[in-house]
């Protein structure tokens, strides 16, 4: 980009995605004792995405137990939705990182 081009022309990776679309969210999240982090995280995708558009989760516990990646697969309608997902698992306390 040169000095001069207009910055509103600037597109990042999600602009090319054509909706909808069926989406997988990566959440790394610390474990806790009595908590299912798949289950939190497919709470907190739901208060965006209707459940009937989650078509499934899996997760994983890493080798020392302190952490859990949690996936969760759903069909998204708008970039709006994909922002709106990420800004909600962002700003929960037990969310360390998103893919």
């Amino acid at each position: 980009m040169t000095k001069d081009e207009p910055k509103d022309d600037v597109k990042d990776g999600f602009d090319l995605l054509e909706y909808p679309l069926e989406y997988q969210f990566k959440a790394m999240c610390r474990a806790r004792d009595g908590v299912c982090m798949q289950t939190m995280v497919k709470t907190l995708v739901g208060q965006h995405i209707p459940n009937e558009r989650i078509i499934g989760a899996k997760s994983n516990d890493s080798r020392t137990g302190k952490f859990e990646s949690v996936s969760v697969s759903l069909t998204l309608d708008s970039r709006e939705e994909l922002e709106r997902v990420y800004q909600e698992l962002a700003g929960s306390e037990h969310v360390v990182m998103t893919l």
